[in-house]
């Protein structure tokens, strides 16, 4: 069980269970946190070429990665209405992935936008 507020131990979790965390907290919340800079918001490339977006389910956990490249990035919260109905299904019609809960080492669930959003309205209810 977790304590009610999110600490940087939180990477210590395994990436599905960081994925599963997210999930339940960002539906308790109503929010989710990415992070946004001067440039907008903060993306990187996978692997393959796609193009992923961050998202965490706190604030302190977003700014944890506030750091490098990132640097001059603040948290910015989205309400999860507008990330499930607009960020989520435009990312899909984009061809980009989301990375949910990535921690500091880089691990972290990399999924489609749409099926985060199925994962998402099945933890709503």
């Amino acid at each position: 069980m977790h304590a009610p507020q999110p600490t940087t131990s939180d990477f210590d979790l395994p990436a599905e269970e960081r994925y599963d965390y997210f999930l339940t907290q960002s539906v308790k919340q109503g929010k989710v946190w990415t992070l946004q800079g001067i440039g907008g918001f903060v993306a990187f490339r996978d692997e393959v070429g796609h193009d992923c977006f961050p998202f965490w389910p706190a604030p302190e956990l977003a700014e944890a990665l506030a750091n490098a490249d990132w640097s001059d990035c603040k948290a910015e919260p989205l309400d999860l209405d507008v990330f499930m109905t607009r960020w989520l299904k435009g990312m899909a019609r984009d061809d980009r992935l989301v990375s949910v809960f990535p921690a500091p080492d880089g691990t972290a669930i990399v999924i489609d936008p749409l099926e985060l959003l199925r994962d998402l309205e099945e933890e709503l209810g």
